[in-house]
């Protein structure tokens, strides 16, 4: 990276991305999660560093209001690590736009997983364990041990990776683009975030009929039989359908979603699912 990065982004930028990350998933849809939570959260550092092109500017905004779902604690880092994509995306023309939306892609999955199971599975249950014992007996130090153990970690995630997640982007590109591994690890990436996009929909899209046909001692289902011939069959088709629904016939979130309601309940009624 060249030197003047340091120039564009100061530790008064970092430090308001921190302070940003923490209004974690207030705004949320279906379609693209906390995409504008997160766009609110670096949008300053954007606009320092493509100020002077609106035209950039306004690209880069579109840029980072694609998918985005990641375990709050962590939203600093990935803030931290975007902004430093940014800058060398500022500093260097030859750079692909585009991979710094694979690289968030491919990490947003692995990430999650880890720290979704740290905070959500392991953390919240022993900050709950101990607040309950205490709160049990009466005691006013339950909710205030609860709300310790359990933030206490948290804030620190919130106030110091931003930093960690800055400095790794830009060494991380840097040393790519010298040791000019950075398209393989593009093509790696984006490898990886169709991988985790679509584990995302086989395991959010359950479609299960009711069909069952034979003797009623042996009942054999059509479910069981399409499921055996390729696993989840019918929750991949209905999520190619909405893709196909959505790229190409540019058709609004809002009639998919009351569609697919009002299908699944004439569906339903009709005795198929």
């Amino acid at each position: 990276m060249s030197s003047n990065s340091n120039e564009i982004i100061t530790k008064k930028d970092l430090r308001q991305i921190s302070w940003r990350s923490l209004q974690g998933a207030t705004s949320v849809n279906y379609e693209r999660f906390t995409h504008k939570p997160l766009v609110w959260q670096i949008g300053p550092a954007l606009k320092k560093i493509w100020g002077d092109d609106p035209e950039a500017f306004s690209a880069a905004l579109q840029r980072h209001l694609s998918f985005f779902l990641c375990t709050p604690q962590i939203k600093s880092w990935f803030g931290g690590l975007l902004v430093a994509l940014e800058v060398e995306l500022k500093n260097n023309p030859d750079m692909d736009p585009s991979s710094i939306n694979a690289i968030k892609t491919s990490l947003m999955g692995p990430l999650s997983g880890v720290f979704d199971s740290l905070f959500l599975n392991c953390i919240r249950i022993v900050a709950c364990g101990v607040g309950i014992s205490f709160a049990a007996q009466g005691s006013i130090l339950g909710p205030i041990l609860y709300a310790l153990i359990y933030n206490i970690p948290a804030f620190l995630m919130y106030f110091g990776t931003t930093s960690i997640g800055f400095k790794m982007g830009t060494a991380a590109v840097t040393n790519l683009q010298e040791s000019g591994l950075i398209n393989k690890v593009l093509e790696a990436a984006s490898i990886l975030g169709l991988i985790v996009i679509g584990g995302m929909a086989y395991g959010n899209i359950a479609v299960n009929l009711a069909i069952t046909f034979g003797p009623e001692e042996a009942l054999t289902s059509l479910n069981d039989i399409l499921n055996g011939i390729f696993p989840g069959m019918l929750g991949f088709g209905t999520f190619f359908l909405f893709y196909w629904l959505l790229k190409k016939k540019k058709v609004n979130t809002l009639y998919l979603v009351f569609g697919a309601l009002i299908g699944t309940i004439i569906l339903v009624a009709l005795g198929i699912m």
